[in-house]
């Protein structure tokens, strides 16, 4: 059996927190090195889910005043 492959990014904010999962080595590989050249796009070509409600309040920063 393949191996399964689980993405997440948060995107600024905890509630924009989003997950995907994949069988595709390359796909990640390319996702992976988009997001550490801060090339566009490099979330194209998955389908996102916003997991924030995963998480409790407590897992979320707190505001400054």
């Amino acid at each position: 059996m393949g191996a399964i492959y689980q993405l997440e990014y948060r995107d600024g904010v905890a509630e924009l927190r989003y997950q995907t999962q994949t069988v595709s080595q390359e796909k990640v590989l390319g996702a992976l090195l988009g997001w550490a050249g801060t090339k566009p796009g490099w979330r194209d070509g998955f389908m996102w889910n916003n997991i924030a409600g995963q998480f409790g309040p407590s897992d979320r920063e707190t505001p400054e005043p």
